[in-house]
């Protein structure tokens, strides 16, 4: 069966003020995210509320075994087997939604209803779900790890806008998950005199980056990292930037050994 040419990208419609304050809300609780997954249940609930859907799910694969993680809001219309499971693996390759793109992309773009309902992952796990539409970002253009998140309807599809705010999210999105990708690094050689925020802004200095560079990155304010700072010199004992991230190296190579 051909695919026909995606019909995107279409003139970016104009946002209202809700849309830029459910954008922000969507923002505001990813940047309170302080562990190693970066979307976690209330991110993916403001997410919901800002693009309407009966699920949204965050894919994620966390090691080079293939050790997974999907979290999820919302409810399917139908109950998730291990049949439909191992449908959706089999048939993912075949999956318009399955190739990376820059941009939110939906099943819409590249298939009619019809060429929809004839395809094998539709007949198999889209259908017993109740998933008749689906929107998918993926925050990698390279597919890296897997990572993307889903979006599914039953009744309507999704339209220009919901494509507009997650296209003016996205880039915050990958940097929140760059952000969770240096905290799992750093699991397995922590130092437990700091908190998770501390220890994410010195990586962040140890980087060279300086103060008002972190606060853009990690959506706070540049006076809260300097507090922090403050907090990590006292607890590290040192008085400079230089001072800490030596610290922290040193009680990196602990860890490691």
């Amino acid at each position: 069966m051909a695919i026909r040419p995606s019909s995107y990208p279409q003139p970016v419609r104009r946002l209202s003020g809700s849309d830029y304050q459910a954008v922000l809300d969507v923002l505001g609780e990813a940047a309170a995210v302080e562990g190693p997954i970066p979307f976690t249940g209330t991110v993916l609930e403001a997410l919901q509320r800002l693009v309407a859907c009966d699920v949204v799910a965050y894919h994620e694969r966390l090691c080079p075994s293939g050790r997974r993680h999907v979290g999820y809001v919302g409810e399917p219309h139908g109950r998730m087997t291990g049949e439909i499971r191992r449908a959706v693996r089999c048939h993912w390759a075949s999956d318009p939604l399955a190739v990376p793109h820059d941009g939110a992309r939906k099943y819409s773009d590249f298939l009619s209803r019809r060429q929809l309902h004839r395809t094998v992952m539709y007949q198999d796990a889209n259908r017993p779900l109740g998933i008749e539409h689906m929107m998918c970002l993926w925050l990698d253009p390279a597919g890296a790890d897997m990572a993307r998140l889903e979006f599914d309807r039953e009744h309507r599809d999704f339209d220009e806008r919901d494509r507009a705010v997650l296209d003016v999210l996205k880039p915050h999105l990958v940097q929140f998950r760059l952000n969770a990708l240096r905290r799992r690094r750093r699991v397995e050689s922590r130092d437990d005199r700091l908190t998770p925020r501390e220890r994410e802004i010195l990586d962040l200095v140890a980087e060279g980056r300086q103060n008002a560079e972190v606060a853009s990155i990690l959506w706070i304010s540049a006076a809260t990292v300097r507090k922090h700072l403050e907090n990590a010199y006292e607890k590290l004992g040192v008085h400079t930037r230089t001072g800490a991230v030596s610290a922290l190296g040193r009680a990196s190579r602990r860890g490691a050994g």
